[in-house]
């Protein structure tokens, strides 16, 4: 009987951390606002987690803009 909670406990790790894996990052709305019109499509997780972090610092909209427009480039 442990054995199988055990095994249920690690499957059930393993699986949930697959998943997680998988999903990709969602671009923050406010990209959008500062950029209007841009094409966010061919973006990888990696570039979106970027912009997303500028996006929250503490940099001004042109300054956010530039940054943004240099992986849209």
């Amino acid at each position: 009987m442990k054995t199988l909670i055990a095994s249920a406990l690690i499957a059930t790790a393993a699986l949930t951390g697959a998943a997680n894996a998988m999903t990709t990052p969602q671009l923050d709305s406010e990209a959008k606002y500062i950029l209007p019109g841009a094409d966010f499509s061919g973006l990888s997780a990696a570039e979106v987690h970027a912009i997303n972090n500028a996006l929250k610092s503490g940099d001004s909209n042109s300054e956010k803009q530039a940054f943004i427009r240099a992986f849209l480039n």
